[in-house]
């Protein structure tokens, strides 16, 4: 199977607590579990269970972090996380019966310029790969230009770069010498200006639950994922990514690639866990998801 690297520069150690909670009371569990959260990590993940090798590069720091990596390595994916003097961020899920979820998560934390290049020669020295995945945030504003150098990095070294994201990041990235091959945006990531995004030479534009619109030097197509009784939607974008480089990986139709992908998101939106999915997860909504040619 493929190398993949993914890079989750703003990763949280995140809590799940599956239960009805009612605000202003205390609500008490016998565990509340801690997870290994961001969406560059949940990429990792869902290509582990597809048995790739996945990496996890992503900056972290504190015992957070610590546990952190912990975490990661306990999927099967390899941490390769860049310390910062800053402790890792945390956030806390608590997801209900019939599926309404509450998230509250830190914003970010500070990356020093040093911190920042360490992390670049890291993932320099990690190259080549079979394909490189940038996904989420950034987590301190002067790490606007990251993702830019990224994608100089893979250029020069011939792997190709997908990134999912948004904000300064994403527009620098795209405004690059050598811009993400593919973007997978959702409505409002999107905006109403497509002009920037027209860098990338691939476009998937989610909208929740609705439909995928999907640009590629291939065509132009409208992928209609199953409906399914959504539990929790946090991640689902990530499984859809991720199962989109599997059945590239493995050399999958392209209409096959973009079934494959749209079922693993809505797999995930059924589930209280978060992109712990794999093939015999995926594979019986496959066959539920509408792909067709868009003008």
């Amino acid at each position: 199977m493929a190398t993949v690297l993914t890079v989750t520069a703003n990763p949280l150690l995140d809590h799940l607590a599956l239960t009805p909670w009612a605000p202003g009371k205390v609500t008490r569990l016998q565990r509340i579990p801690a997870i290994a959260g961001g969406k560059g990590i949940n990429v990792a993940r869902v290509l582990t269970r597809h048995g790739h090798r996945a990496v996890a590069l992503g900056f972290a720091g504190g015992d957070s972090g610590r546990h952190m990596a912990k975490l990661i390595e306990a999927d099967g994916v390899t941490a390769a996380l860049t310390t910062t003097a800053a402790p890792l961020r945390v956030g806390f899920q608590v997801v209900e019966p019939g599926g309404r979820t509450t998230a509250l998560i830190e914003d970010g934390f500070a990356v020093t310029k040093s911190e920042a290049d360490s992390f670049l020669n890291d993932l320099a020295k990690r190259l080549p790969a079979d394909l490189v995945i940038v996904s989420g945030s950034v987590p301190d504003p002067t790490l606007a230009d990251l993702y830019r150098h990224i994608c100089d990095l893979c250029a020069t070294a011939h792997v190709p770069c997908w990134i999912d994201a948004y904000g300064p990041a994403m527009r620098a990235a795209l405004a690059g010498a050598h811009p993400p091959l593919l973007s997978k945006p959702n409505r409002e990531e999107y905006g109403s200006d497509q002009k920037p995004w027209l860098a990338a030479r691939e476009l998937h534009l989610t909208d929740g639950s609705g439909v995928v619109t999907v640009r590629t030097p291939d065509g132009r197509f409208r992928v209609v994922p199953p409906s399914v009784a959504e539990i929790n939607p946090i991640g689902c974008g990530d499984c859809y990514l991720a199962a989109l480089a599997h059945a590239r990986l493995t050399g999958m139709p392209l209409q096959a690639q973009l079934a494959y992908a749209a079922a693993a998101g809505a797999v995930n939106a059924a589930r209280a866990d978060v992109a712990c999915i794999g093939p015999e997860d995926i594979k019986p909504l496959v066959g539920a998801v509408l792909v067709a040619p868009a003008s």
